[in-house]
């Protein structure tokens, strides 16, 4: 199943350190626990948040990023094509019921009986199309690639997924196609005219380009990815499902206007956004459901960039957070403290491995159901996850005095009674057993 397959392909995604066991709940905190490791491993992290009506910001590990460095949001940018849709249909231009063949003229393995609704809620089925080849894309510096018609590209796609979440920037793509037929005008004019203009998101743009004002200097397997940057990539290939530039100031005054005002939507549309879908996605919004609390927002990855954020419709409460690489360091552990700062809950820092009780764990391990082949290490005194196939590896620490856990993508190694050939693997409520398929020397 895609969704995964999604799952074990964020293992990609590694970066951790650890350090001695404690807790408190400040803003400093958060800098005494990641900033000397970020600048460690050189990578930054900015970070807004906005706690009982009063903001705070933070510029974390090296790059100096801050509240007005602006980045690509990536597929945040599926929000505002969201709102486009909807304010449409306030107006009664569209329904989100409608057909996308009544806007599209046909095209090959798109089902035109598909609603604008299936698009929305990422429940059409559809092939992935923006994802293809996107690193030979983007450093290819070929004209045919970028004004190739990706629609062209779209194979067939998965019945039984119609229905059912199934994340995939198609369904955007279309959605901006959508909005041009219907308003017949450019969907980045839009952009501007109804979203950046009336809010005064004055450091926000319509897509990337190298030469905005203060962009953060991107970077992709730490290589500064400067030279690569062209605006058709963005503007062409990321188009409506991920092309925007902004700045964490700007995306609090856009969470703020759409969620405590009615200048984007009607309160009914609002609400409409956020109770459609299903239980992890709405109208263009996620919906994060933490300790019985539904937060909401939108993140997003590209190739130079990471943004994540929440924000709580019942306290106005919210995070930002970005970072200049394709996934934010600490990914899930920063987030969570993150969260546990806007709630007044502790923060605690990592906790230290015992190696006596977990070095004979150290192996080859086969994740079946993703057929995905991963290592535990221990080097230095210290204990590694590692995939080869993806190039990358992730210092561990100790959840409990059972667990290991890597705080980028949340997946907790627990031992298994009389058993250190096997352990538990568990990430976002999916379990399984991985069993060592051959031990290190």
């Amino acid at each position: 199943m895609k969704t995964l397959q999604y799952l074990i392909i964020l293992l990609a995604l590694f970066f951790i350190k650890h350090i001695g066991y404690s807790q408190t709940n400040d803003i400093t905190a958060i800098s005494t626990k990641y900033n000397a490791m970020l600048k460690e491993q050189h990578k930054g992290i900015a970070i807004l948040t906005k706690k009982k009506n009063k903001t705070e910001t933070l510029s974390l590990g090296d790059y100096n990023l801050t509240e007005n460095s602006v980045f690509n949001i990536g597929s945040a940018t599926k929000t505002f094509t969201a709102i486009l849709i909807l304010q449409e249909h306030e107006k009664g231009n569209l329904k989100i019921t409608d057909s996308i063949g009544a806007y599209l003229t046909r095209i090959k393995n798109v089902d035109g009986s598909l609603t604008i609704k299936a698009l929305l809620t990422h429940e059409s089925g559809l092939d992935e199309v923006i994802g293809k080849n996107i690193l030979d894309i983007f450093y290819g510096k070929n004209d045919a690639l970028y004004n190739a018609n990706l629609l062209d590209q779209v194979e067939k796609n998965d019945p039984e997924m119609v229905g059912s979440f199934d994340y995939c920037n198609t369904n955007y793509f279309l959605l901006g196609r959508i909005i041009e037929k219907v308003t017949d005008q450019n969907y980045f004019d839009l952009l501007r005219e109804r979203i950046f203009t009336p809010l005064q998101m004055n450091n926000s743009y319509p897509y990337v380009h190298k030469h905005l004002p203060n962009l953060a200097t991107p970077y992709f397997q730490e290589e500064d990815v400067t030279g690569y940057l062209d605006y058709r990539y963005f503007a062409n290939i990321a188009y409506a499902a991920g092309s925007i530039a902004s700045t964490l100031s700007d995306m609090q005054i856009f969470y703020e206007s759409l969620f405590e005002t009615e200048k984007l939507l009607k309160k009914e549309t609002l609400k409409m956004m956020m109770e459609s879908g299903n239980e992890q996605y709405g109208l263009g919004l996620f919906k994060f459901n933490v300790d019985g609390v539904t937060y909401y927002g939108h993140g997003g990855n590209n190739i130079g960039y990471a943004f994540r954020n929440q924000y709580n419709p019942d306290t106005k409460d919210l995070y930002l957070a970005f970072t200049n690489c394709k996934t934010i360091p600490f990914k899930k552990a920063i987030t969570n403290d993150l969260l546990a700062y806007i709630n007044d809950t502790p923060i605690e820092n990592f906790k230290s491995i015992n190696l006596d009780n977990f070095k004979k764990y150290t192996g080859t391990y086969l994740l079946k159901e993703a057929n995905l082949t991963l290592k535990i290490t221990l080097e230095d005194n210290k204990m590694y996850l590692v995939s080869e196939e993806q190039g990358v590896k992730s210092e561990l620490s100790q959840k409990d005095e059972t667990s290991l856990y890597d705080t980028t993508v949340g997946v907790v190694l627990t031992q298994i009674e009389n058993n250190h050939d096997s352990l538990s693997f568990s990430q976002n409520g999916f379990t399984t057993t991985i069993s060592k398929v051959s031990l290190n020397k």
